[in-house]
């Protein structure tokens, strides 16, 4: 991508213009600003935030008023937790302030009991729904309008999902370190232009002071106003929804050159990522631990389904053969769950995908994008000039880690050793499709194959295509050998899994997308449907 002086004052008036509006033109007829909710089978957690400030903010949730905590400073942004309620009981919720009910109850339905075997679930999810709205230069984009995600959004929800994992990069604001995302960081003029509109428009943060209660909170929110609140709105308040963090989550994107290496995540990328969470959208529950309760959780519907959540950039590690993307105690937790889980179905719902490479940096595999015949180290920089570059294991990834290969292993093998239907869906690499995993290094192939599904991004456009931005679409990794169920293909969409207790199936809605003269709206274009293949015990 390359920024011109004339593109970059077009964005920069653009945005000047739509900030001189009347705010009557923006200005919504309801005070609510955002509602996702999230529910066990015993309890409901709710985030919400309003357009004006409040001293107080309750949630009735049947005949329970359940007093609001506030994360915010002013009083905009509030999360509330009820415990102890019926399973598989739809609820009618009421948001309430000092002046009475605020906008209308709504229905949200607690999950079956652990003991029982429910007749279905059906499962929405989908991936990289982050990014400020349309962003972009004359004829390029970055993310996909609004109005386009809001579509695919609407036309998932109709199917009646009855829960939806979101799988990271809920947020796109990579600072490499700095206050602000580096547009334009090679060109001094460019780079000057556009800090002065993404001020203007955003603010900037400052690195030495805490994220909440300093000028900080405001350019925050300002980010996650757009990016989440607005984009999501209310429409999931019936649905609830697990959020899975991955490494935009983090204000990063997993970069490793010489001059900057952006994870394990620094103290400032994780206090903003908490920051976020804690303000936007409800904890995962059932997790190992209350402390990692934003990063791992599962998501459990009777004995019917179990989903094991957990985000693969903001715990990383460096450390060779010692490393992981997720930490040892995590790694045995997740290994407990696959082996031990009562669940008829069982899935691994990792943020970084099993059974394909971008040559990104943190990927579980050592695929890198070098010129053919090229056996040195290469750095992994987005928009990086290599020519004719292609996917390799001759070159070596800089910085990657051989434990996070072997971390890979121990995960798939305990997870192909499970009798029963079980399967890995994810997210991150813009692109959707479905592979069988046969084999997963040089030695022998699995005990049984393993379905993988990449669930499809939500807002990809021009420029964030893996295409776009590396040269190469999404394929399989030199060490893996598998087969297409469905053929990799870069395509915003979602997957829906329904589960019953004799078999399960996928869908995978193909919303278009990557050719914007096609005119397309978000709605969908295409389905791919399978079974998932049950393996005998």
């Amino acid at each position: 991508m390359k920024l011109t002086r004339r593109s970059t004052l077009w964005l920069m008036l653009v945005g000047l213009a739509q900030s001189l509006l009347p705010k009557s033109v923006f200005a919504r007829t309801d005070d609510i600003r955002h509602i996702l909710p999230s529910v066990t089978a015993t309890g409901i957690s709710v985030s919400v935030s309003t357009l004006a400030s409040r001293a107080r903010l309750d949630l009735m949730v049947g005949d329970l008023r359940v007093p609001g905590v506030r994360r915010d400073s002013h009083g905009r942004y509030w999360s509330f937790s009820a415990e102890e309620l019926a399973p598989e009981t739809e609820y009618s919720l009421q948001l309430l302030d000092e002046h009475g009910a605020l906008g209308s109850p709504w229905p949200l339905r607690t999950f079956p009991d652990a003991t029982t075997m429910p007749e279905r679930f059906r499962l929405l999810a989908f991936t990289c729904a982050g990014g400020a709205d349309g962003f972009g230069i004359p004829g390029k984009q970055l993310f996909k309008p609004h109005a386009f995600r809001r579509n695919l959004f609407d036309a998932a929800l109709a199917e009646k999902p009855d829960a939806a994992v979101a799988i990271g990069d809920h947020i796109y604001w990579d600072l490499r370190g700095g206050g602000m995302p580096p547009i334009g960081r090679r060109s001094k003029l460019i780079k000057l232009l556009a800090g002065w509109y993404l001020r203007f428009m955003y603010g900037e943060f400052d690195r030495t002071k805490p994220i909440l209660g300093t000028e900080n909170e405001a350019v925050l929110t300002a980010i996650g106003d757009e990016q989440i609140a607005d984009l999501y709105g209310t429409r999931f308040k019936s649905t609830p929804m697990f959020f899975v963090s991955d490494d935009h989550d983090y204000f990063e994107n997993d970069d490793a050159e010489e001059d900057l290496v952006t994870f394990p995540a620094n103290a400032f990328s994780k206090a903003a990522f908490r920051a976020v969470a804690s303000l936007y959208y409800p904890p995962l529950p059932d997790g190992p631990s209350a402390a990692t309760d934003r990063a791992f959780g599962l998501l459990r519907y009777g004995r019917l389904f179990e989903g094991a959540l957990f985000d693969c950039a903001g715990h990383l590690t460096l450390g060779e053969e010692a490393a992981g993307l997720v930490p040892p105690e995590v790694e045995l937790w997740l290994r407990e769950r696959a082996r031990n889980s009562p669940a008829a179905h069982f899935a691994l719902v990792p943020s970084h995908p099993m059974g394909w490479t971008a040559g990104k940096w943190r990927e579980w595999y050592p695929d890198v994008v070098a010129p053919k015949g090229y056996e040195g180290v290469v750095q992994v920089e987005l928009m990086a000039d290599v020519g004719d570059g292609r996917l390799t294991t001759d070159a070596q990834k800089y910085l990657w880690q051989s434990g996070w290969w072997s971390q890979h292993q121990r995960l798939l093998q305990t997870l192909s050793q499970r009798a029963g239907h079980r399967l890995v869906f994810s997210g991150d690499i813009h692109a959707q499709g479905a592979v069988n995993i046969l084999a997963s290094g040089s030695v022998e192939p699995l005990p049984s194959p393993v379905q993988s599904i990449l669930v499809g991004p939500v807002g990809t456009s021009d420029m964030t295509w893996a295409s776009a931005a590396r040269g190469v679409t999404a394929s399989t990794p030199d060490w893996l050998t598998t087969e297409d169920i469905v053929p990799t293909r870069e395509v915003n969409g979602f997957t829906l899994l329904e589960f019953t207790p004799e078999g399960a199936s996928v869908r995978l809605a193909d919303c278009g997308g990557y050719d914007r003269s096609l005119g397309e709206d978000g709605g969908i274009r295409a389905v791919d449907e399978f079974k998932v293949s049950p393996v005998a015990g």
